[in-house]
């Protein structure tokens, strides 16, 4: 599995948990995902899901008495039966999805109660991609390190594209190497000339939605500018399961991190893609789906053909430039830079009443 990058855990010292972000709601890959099996548990880049290949980077990072994941009950069955090597008791389970801050703020106060409020959490999105295994540990190794002195970290990408799909975290300036600088402010997903400055800025990086810091630094910080977060959740783990109905449902970008102090970025480069899209699979070189040999595509270059394996065979001639995504309920077909829009697709089936296609 690889050298663990951070210290034992032995009686005073700090340890190290990773802990994986395992929602999701289903609808950026749909018809391929739905609500059941949103994007992490699919096979988009070949081989192992994504949920799976975020487990395994993980599992270089932290053993697996200190490796979680965090998901909705909807979820929680199909996340054991991808992790099977998930040990009992390391998968907190939130009765119901509230976005990325009461996750987070449950993950953490977990930690804190069963290990060290002094520890440092690791926090992964499920469905990432990550080329570059041993870049990804060395910055994690610096957050890690930095976050050991009481700063909230984030890993932000360094940009090669105006991308007008990721949020963008403003810092004093890019490192060079792998060190952490300060967060001048967050910056959410930009029209392509705001874009297109940012990266001309050198000033800029991608947030890539992966975090470090100590489980108790964290949570204090959490208590003093989004204290209706906190307290919902710490009530709920008081056993007054009704206060999670009370948490927002907000992101912990809006919730916390830009209203906190101390917050640092560490750059990543480790060839980290968030596969936000239909679009983004054609970028990592899929063509086809789990069922390559019942795809052709002809004189379509640049397109994207999904099947489901259901039996039918798919066959695209002369439309460069597109997606198809073929399962055995439903059908899509749309221009590859329209791939942002599944979102306003899924939001017009349900207007329509066919949740049963969701």
């Amino acid at each position: 599995m690889g050298a663990r990058i951070v210290r034992s855990g032995r009686a005073g010292e700090a340890a190290f948990h990773a802990v994986l972000l395992a929602g999701g709601s289903g609808t950026r890959f749909w018809p391929l995902s739905r609500a059941r099996r949103p994007k992490q548990f699919l096979r988009l880049t070949g081989g192992a899901s994504l949920l799976s290949a975020t487990w395994r980077r993980v599992r270089a990072l932290a053993p697996a008495s200190r490796a979680w994941a965090v998901a909705p009950k909807a979820l929680a069955s199909a996340v054991r039966r991808e992790l099977p090597e998930l040990l009992a008791g390391r998968l907190v389970v939130e009765p119901a999805p509230k976005d990325t801050a009461p996750a987070i703020v449950l993950a953490c106060a977990v930690v804190a109660r069963e290990s060290s409020p002094e520890d440092v959490v690791g926090l992964f999105p499920a469905d990432h991609v990550i080329r570059d295994a041993p870049g990804f540990r060395r910055a994690i190794r610096v957050a890690v390190q930095e976050a050991a002195r009481g700063s909230l970290v984030c890993l932000g990408v360094p940009p090669d594209r105006p991308a007008t799909g990721f949020g963008y975290i403003k810092c004093q300036r890019i490192p060079r190497g792998v060190e952490a600088a300060v967060v001048e402010r967050f910056v959410e997903k930009p029209s392509e000339a705001k874009a297109r400055r940012y990266l001309s800025s050198g000033r800029y990086l991608w947030n890539a939605g992966i975090f470090v810091w100590q489980a108790g630094r964290f949570l204090e910080e959490v208590g003093r500018v989004a204290p209706r977060v906190l307290g919902a959740v710490t009530e709920y783990l008081d056993g007054k399961r009704a206060a999670w109905d009370r948490a927002p449902r907000i992101s912990v970008d809006y919730a916390v991190l830009e209203r906190a102090s101390g917050v640092r970025v560490v750059p990543l480069r480790a060839g980290w893609d968030d596969v936000g899209s239909w679009e983004a699979v054609q970028r990592l070189g899929r063509k086809g789906g789990a069922a390559e040999r019942r795809v052709l595509p002809l004189d379509s270059p640049g397109s994207v053909v999904f099947g489901d394996g259901t039996g039918r065979f798919v066959a695209l001639v002369g439309l460069p430039g597109v997606v198809v995504v073929d399962t055995s309920d439903a059908l899509l077909v749309m221009a590859r830079d329209r791939s942002e829009d599944v979102k306003r697709v899924v939001s017009e089936i349900r207007a329509l009443g066919r949740d049963d296609i969701l």
